[in-house]
């Protein structure tokens, strides 16, 4: 019952009573207390009204008040994007003439890209690591040491209006295809440094890359130019095929001294402790993906040879995967003679890194969930097989990683 009909009632029933207990009473006095108790219950009522509008609008605007500033920071983080992923490792090596060996690694990594506007962003990340630029992984038993943090991205993206182009600029993930991802040309965890520009339109692909590679104040600046062309297309039965060509010229490297940091890495040098060699690649790769009961089978191949070089010049890599459900397997035989490409920037995992080798790669994988999964690499390669001494190279790794 609402508070002005229980005051209606109290009223009215007061009235009632003294109307009763003054039944003795003058009928004119009688008929002036009961018009006074009606004024007064019409006030009463008036009031009563009021206050249940004040209550009624006090509960329908009582809304969470959020200040200016709870807005702007709100705003400011509209469509910011947060990556990141962990990785440790066990790995074993089993090297002719040596020990074996076992070590413990962690690779961590966290990145966020941040719109500018609709055709624009900006991207940052950092990565454990050191100055190699094919590997983020840091060793675990150096007394409990410290570990190295970089940056491991720094970037502008912009998509051109009214276009299919794609330009960067900055340090960014390499945008060059590396068909089944194999990473005899390129290590996985190089990130070029300089401007791309990439074009998708319909079944064709086109990128164009310049990096620095080394800058110097009083010789000649190393700079990789370059990039691919090519196509994807599809046929019966969802087939789907990958062709393509590419060019990479690293400038004034004929002669230049070992870069990096690190040795050569089977880069033949000259007397001087300068490459023998310029780099002049040209790469001609193929990839073709298959449906199955099982899962997805991708075949691949891929070759590369070095126009600056007169022998001891070729690469190539064959290799299949598949991927059934949560489970995947892949295979992949190398050849890669000593001064087929420029070895800093090859896999660091095949023949402990560097060029001069052949052998082949075993992997598995289990995802555990989207974000967990469980991998296995084995390397059964021949190193030294141009230069030095031959010897068996013998890596397993084993890993769990994590990504958010």
């Amino acid at each position: 019952m609402s508070l002005r009909a229980i005051a209606a009632l109290v009223l009215i029933m007061g009235a009632t009573g003294l109307a009763q207990a003054d039944a003795t009473s003058a009928s004119s006095k009688q008929e002036a207390t009961i018009q006074a108790l009606q004024a007064q219950l019409v006030a009463l009522t008036a009031r009563l009204d009021a206050l249940e509008k004040e209550q009624s609008h006090t509960i329908t605007s009582s809304k969470p008040v959020v200040s200016t500033q709870t807005v702007a920071q709100a705003k400011a983080l509209e469509g910011i994007k947060f990556k990141g992923d962990f990785r440790f490792r066990q790995e074993s090596f089993d090297i002719e003439g040596q020990d074996d060996r076992h070590r413990s690694r962690l690779r961590s990594r966290v990145a966020l890209v941040a719109p500018i506007n609709e055709d624009m962003s900006v991207g940052f990340g950092l990565a454990s690591g050191s100055s190699d630029p094919t590997s983020a992984n840091q060793s675990l038993g150096a007394v409990s040491s410290s570990k190295q943090i970089n940056l491991d991205l720094a970037y502008v993206n912009w998509n051109v209006p009214n276009s299919d182009i794609v330009v960067q600029a900055g340090k960014f993930k390499n945008p060059l295809k590396r068909v089944g991802g194999t990473t005899f040309i390129w290590d996985g965890d190089v990130r070029p440094e300089g401007v791309s520009a990439s074009i998708n339109k319909g079944s064709l692909f086109a990128t164009g890359l310049g990096s620095w590679i080394d800058e110097n104040k009083g010789d000649a600046d190393l700079i990789l130019l370059g990039g691919q062309v090519g196509s994807t297309f599809k046929l019966e039965n969802n087939v789907s095929i990958l062709l393509g060509l590419g060019y990479y010229n690293i400038t004034a490297s004929e002669g230049a001294d070992s870069l990096f940091g690190v040795a050569a890495n089977d880069n033949r040098l000259d007397a001087n402790g300068g490459y023998l060699n310029g780099f002049q690649n040209i790469e001609g790769f193929a990839e073709i993906g298959i449906p199955t009961e099982l899962g997805k089978v991708t075949l691949y191949a891929d070759y590369v040879q070095n126009l600056d070089a007169d022998d001891f010049d070729t690469g190539y890599s064959l290799g299949a995967k598949i991927k059934a459900n949560k489970w995947s397997f892949g295979w992949e035989y190398r050849d890669l003679e000593a001064d087929a490409v420029f070895a800093a920037f090859s896999d660091s995992d095949f023949l402990g890194g560097g060029t001069d080798g052949e052998g082949h790669i075993l992997k598995t994988g289990y995802a555990l969930s989207k974000k967990i999964s469980l991998n296995s690499a084995l390397f059964l390669n021949d190193r030294n097989v141009d230069f030095g001494t031959e010897e068996s190279f013998k890596r397993l790794m084993l890993d769990i990683s994590f990504k958010h």
